[in-house]
């Protein structure tokens, strides 16, 4: 049974991977894209509303190559109580035989009612390349990455990826060592050190670090890597 695997390239100006929320108000994002994430992305891409995809979506496994790390930033939001919400929260509560409280009709993160200020972090100018295969359904998930039916996003809706996003799909096992990365550092080497994290429903393996060919022009990157799609 051959395995066709497909390769997208995750980049954008803003990225955000479902890190994990200290509180209502403080919210991370991951350093990679997660398993889930990766799950969803493709599920929307095939056509599937969510959580109504079947399960061998959930049993895919991927392979996610970073070029470019990026950094984390910040970004405050407010968010206030607003009246008329909370005077249908009060009445759906009254109706409901119950006593209506601040805390139960002023929904804000921290659950006191008041102006709350919200901290997200975001991942900015990071690059991954990601390798999904599958022995099974290879031919749809190439078309539907080729064609997504729904946006593909990174992380958030706002975030829409970079081109290119979707490299190409084939059976060469090798093609992930052999995608160049951009090294815009300016430092002309002809190779570049990146990690691979190998992600599953079960089980996110500690990175495996390998040296890939290096170019220095976003050009140059799209035709090396188009002839491995050939």
């Amino acid at each position: 049974m051959t395995t066709t695997s497909v390769y997208l390239r995750l980049a954008g100006p803003l990225q955000s991977w479902a890190g994990p929320a200290v509180t209502g108000n403080f919210v991370r994002t991951g350093p990679i894209p997660t398993h889930s994430a990766l799950v969803g992305l493709i599920a929307g891409a095939c056509g599937y509303r969510r959580d109504e995809w079947p399960d061998w979506l959930n049993r895919l496994n991927f392979r996610v190559r970073v070029d470019h790390p990026g950094k984390f930033v910040d970004d405050f939001q407010t968010v206030s109580a607003h009246e008329e919400e909370m005077l249908f929260r009060e009445r759906l509560i009254l109706a409901t035989g119950k006593r209506p409280s601040a805390k139960t009709t002023r929904l804000t993160p921290d659950g006191r009612g008041m102006t709350s200020i919200i901290q997200r972090t975001y991942l900015a100018e990071a690059e991954f390349i990601v390798e999904v295969a599958s022995d099974t359904h290879g031919e749809l998930l190439r078309d539907a990455l080729r064609a997504p039916k729904f946006s593909t996003y990174l992380g958030r809706k706002a975030f829409a990826p970079a081109f290119p996003f979707y490299l190409g799909a084939t059976t060469d096992v090798d093609v992930l060592h052999r995608i160049p990365a951009c090294d815009l550092s300016g430092a002309k080497r002809d190779t570049a050190r990146v990690q691979i994290h190998h992600c599953s429903a079960e089980l996110h393996t500690s990175a495996e670090h390998i040296n890939v060919p290096a170019v220095q022009e976003r050009s140059d990157w799209l035709e090396k890597t188009k002839v491995l799609f050939a």
